[in-house]
């Protein structure tokens, strides 16, 4: 992976978000990172370890899955998938048979023959320890538990596939603590720009980005660009993402105006921005108002889908320094006023029905110089405006 000047990406797990790939103990004896993941053999052994990054996910859930969607492997017959947590730290660019994760005991499955579909493999235990610190967290080992020889294979969709909607899934279930919608207009897919923690797949700006850190930790930034080509990139409107009262608004375009003109909404609507939930909408083109230009004032209620302003690029340093380098939504999440990873109410926030955290940037990517050429990963809206 690189960064728009061809220099490298840090490979830190939280950026990457899924280490994984495969390797075996004759002809691939270190990690390949592919389209696939692999286990079984004909005479050898493939094995696939896979990692995710769990910061900023709920620490206690009703379940945990891996969901691996599988792949034919044509003539071979299916090994028979087990996994195995690995108890020791390992690095993809070392990683490999000759320098091989250890692990403790895991589980099998019986053997499966369904393909172009996926398998759910259930990991709630040691999601549990990993989460709570009772077990590193270094992932998972997949592999063939019936390799008696003959050629059997099962393969599945890695994380490094371009086909998005089948690679490797963690599954949680939990009640959430929040739930609400993307605050822009419904019936469009909207680019994400920047993610929470403060990843964006360009490399345009330093890892990570201090505005998606410690009490901005859950925000994303969204662009205008759309799937509909509608509003154009000075007309886009913000919408209220669930019903309250706005607690703080204001903002600018001067020196020191970090967050530009922006407005909050307390979901509690009871005033107080240190209890309950609040959003935030910051970068707005102007003073905060409704679609019939009224501006907004503390104390104000707001329905889900009403509009709260107009997506814009404003804010400054102290020293004048621009904060926002483009048109975009910076869109916040707290609870009682902070916002950091570790706060559980938040880990538990959905929106449009994904958490915070599965928002993420993806990049198309230049195939001989690897260098990321543009944004990609776009996220449906169903919110309707109000019109007020």
């Amino acid at each position: 992976m690189k960064k728009m000047d061809g220099s490298a990406m840090p490979q830190d797990i939280n950026i990457v978000h899924a280490w994984g790939g495969w390797f075996n103990n004759s002809y691939n004896l270190t990690l390949v990172r592919d389209d696939k993941l692999q286990i079984g053999g004909w005479g050898d052994t493939y094995t696939s370890p896979i990692r995710f990054d769990l910061v900023g996910l709920p620490a206690t859930v009703d379940s945990a899955y891996l969901y691996l969607y599988a792949l034919p492997s044509g003539s071979a017959n299916p090994s028979q998938v087990s996994l195995w947590p690995i108890t020791s730290v390992w690095d993809p660019a070392t990683v490999g048979w000759n320098n091989f994760p250890s692990t403790s005991s895991g589980y099998y499955w019986p053997v499966s023959t369904a393909v172009n579909t996926w398998r759910g493999y259930t990991i709630s235990g040691w999601y549990a320890d990993w989460k709570s610190g009772v077990r590193p967290d270094d992932g998972i080992l997949i592999w063939p538990y019936n390799n008696d020889g003959t050629q059997r294979f099962d393969k599945f969709v890695s994380s490094k596939s371009t086909d998005d909607g089948h690679r490797p899934i963690l599954g949680l279930t939990f009640t959430p603590t929040l739930e609400f919608k993307m605050p822009l207009p419904g019936g469009y897919s909207w680019l994400v720009t920047n993610e929470v923690g403060g990843y964006e797949c360009m490399g345009q700006f330093p890892w990570p980005d201090a505005a998606h850190q410690g009490n901005n930790y859950f925000a994303i930034d969204i662009a205008w660009n759309n799937s509909g080509g509608v509003y154009g990139q000075y007309n886009t409107p913000i919408l209220a993402a669930a019903g309250g009262k706005v607690i703080e608004v204001g903002g600018g375009n001067n020196n020191g105006d970090l967050n530009g003109f922006y407005v909050v909404i307390d979901h509690d609507s009871d005033g107080n921005i240190n209890t309950g939930f609040t959003t935030r909408y910051l970068h707005l083109n102007q003073a905060a108002a409704r679609a019939n230009g009224a501006l907004l004032s503390v104390g104000n209620s707001v329905n889900q889908g009403d509009q709260i302003g107009i997506m814009g690029t404003t804010g400054k340093t102290l020293d004048g320094n621009p904060t926002s380098t483009g048109v975009h939504l910076h869109f916040g999440v707290r609870y009682n006023n902070g916002g950091s990873s570790t706060i559980s109410e938040l880990t538990k926030v959905l929106m449009e029905g994904l958490l915070l955290k599965s928002y993420q940037t993806e990049c198309t990517i230049d195939p001989v110089t690897g260098i990321p050429t543009g944004r990609i990963r776009r996220y449906s809206s169903t919110l309707t405006p109000t019109g007020y």
